[in-house]
């Protein structure tokens, strides 16, 4: 196949009809506005869909890391600009409208979450004092590109139409999850667990999906009788597909997951100040719980949850970097993504060993650590001190608006508005205690810009959404536009 798109003759009338197909898109969508609006929602489902870490061609190809990677050839880079830019260009007659105010939402982030915007910056510049700036220039661009558009996104999409999202998508990932596992085991079977991870690459990374999708379908249950059935029935099947990823942890996430949906009405009617109260020590004690079923009791980890008692070697990896890494560069760290890099050989920030891999004992041999296996361990690794304190103030500063917006809501709202960001932090923290790094190009990173942008916007009563063809803007639209027309009505009288 590579051998006849090198040759002219074919390749030529292919790139011609995809110019004429793409210019009839694009009129379409310019003609068109449902359509347009119809276009981006799928576009914009089908990156929530692939952002997780699907391990199945073609999509770690078209992940916006992919074009960051050491190995990534110019004709594929090539290849992935212009999928996106042919995105780009399809939608733009709607993107000319729905950008509108795009700039005043940033003002309103740097007034009212400025740790988002010096954590951003941080990362944009830790280039500076990594030993490899190129490679962490790339992989930072990459990620504050994808946060523009998470951004654009909770700005145009409410809580109500992400979660829809999420849940549809979430239940593609498991039938093609479930189909591979059944029909390639080969791919979707992890040997080392003997569970399904289907699509996914990890099986834990399965399990924590399967178990919000669940909490998401149980919640559009209860608010929407109408479909109770199709609700229940999706619940059930990804709880069934959780199980089968045989993960003790997304079970305790799915448990502290049901119980901050069903204590929803409780914080609703309280005042902030004990609302955030019983949040902030239901969090500590879930952490903390968490880390003891875990990591401590063998009666719960062994035989109830499958686990050992180190995490599977996880802890003495955390107790070597604390101790041996992080002092080295506790300030600004070693950069984003300037600390495992194992193409390096002996020059690898992170080995110490002569192959160039970080190698720890783990029962009668070794193994390489790929990353940290801690999303909070790895940020100081990478930003230092200073990166994890803007983090730290940008995830409390949302906590606390998410309970603001909580026990200010009025009455009749939709509860999946209400306890949506709460969720989402529940399932940025549980992973990253013991899995995934956070600030990377997946899921956890557009839960985080969902949860941060999203409570800032409820909290300041301000609304961005624009959509072409309305006359008049939504209720609660743009506020800076009705403080100026004030302003102007005060003048003129």
């Amino acid at each position: 196949m590579k051998e006849l798109l090198k040759n002219p003759i074919i390749l030529l009338p292919i790139l011609g009809c995809g110019v004429i197909y793409l210019l009839l898109a694009f009129l379409a969508v310019s003609r068109n506005q449902k359509l347009g609006a119809l276009a981006e929602k799928l576009v914009v489902g089908f990156l929530l869909f692939m952002m997780p870490g699907l391990n199945i061609a073609p999509f770690p190809a078209l992940t916006p890391n992919a074009m960051a990677h050491p190995e990534k050839s110019l004709p594929s880079m090539i290849f992935q600009l212009a999928v996106y830019g042919s995105v780009l260009f399809i939608l733009s007659p709607r993107l000319k409208y729905t950008l509108k105010y795009f700039f005043d939402l940033v003002a309103l982030l740097l007034q009212n979450n400025p740790g988002l915007c010096y954590f951003l910056f941080i990362i944009f510049l830790s280039f500076g004092w990594s030993d490899t700036p190129i490679h962490t220039l790339k992989y930072s661009i990459a990620l504050l590109g994808s946060t523009i558009v998470y951004v654009y996104i909770i700005k145009q999409y409410p809580y109500k139409e992400i979660s829809t999202l999420l849940r549809w998508g979430l239940v593609v990932t498991a039938i093609l999850s479930t189909f591979y596992s059944i029909f390639k085991p080969d791919i979707a079977i992890n040997l080392a667990k003997n569970s399904w991870q289907g699509i996914i690459d990890h099986p834990n990374k399965l399990a924590a999906l399967m178990a919000l999708g669940a909490i998401l379908w149980l919640l559009e249950a209860i608010e929407n009788p109408k479909n109770r059935w199709l609700s229940i029935g999706a619940f059930f099947y990804l709880l069934y597909v959780m199980d089968m990823a045989q993960s003790g942890a997304s079970k305790v996430q799915f448990l502290m997951g049901i119980v901050t949906v069903f204590s929803v009405r409780f914080l609703k009617k309280l005042p902030f100040q004990w609302s955030l109260f019983f949040v902030v020590v239901f969090l500590i004690l879930s952490i903390s719980g968490f880390i003891i079923i875990t990591n401590n009791l063998e009666a719960i980890v062994v035989d109830g949850l499958g686990k050992d008692l180190t995490l599977t070697g996880r802890t003495p990896l955390w107790a070597y970097l604390i101790a041996e890494k992080i002092p080295k560069r506790p300030v600004l760290g070693y950069g984003f993504h300037g600390f495992w890099q194992p193409w390096r050989g002996a020059d690898n920030p992170a080995a110490n060993h002569i192959s160039g891999g970080l190698r720890l004992p783990s029962g009668g041999g070794y193994w390489t650590a790929p990353h940290s296996h801690n999303g909070f361990i790895e940020i100081i690794i990478d930003l230092g001190l200073i990166g994890f304190s803007a983090f730290a103030w940008s995830i409390c500063t949302a906590l606390v608006q998410a309970i603001q917006s909580l026990t200010s809501s009025k009455k009749g709202e939709s509860i999946l508005e209400l306890i949506l960001p709460i969720l989402l932090l529940i399932f940025i923290v549980f992973p990253n205690l013991t899995e995934i790094p956070l600030v990377e190009n997946n899921h956890n990173w557009y839960y985080y810009i969902f949860v941060i942008v999203g409570v800032c916007l409820k909290t300041s009563r301000k609304n961005f959404r624009v959509e072409p063809g309305l006359k008049k803007l939504p209720e609660r639209q743009n506020l800076f536009i009705a403080e100026a027309r004030k302003k102007r009505k005060y003048k003129n009288d």
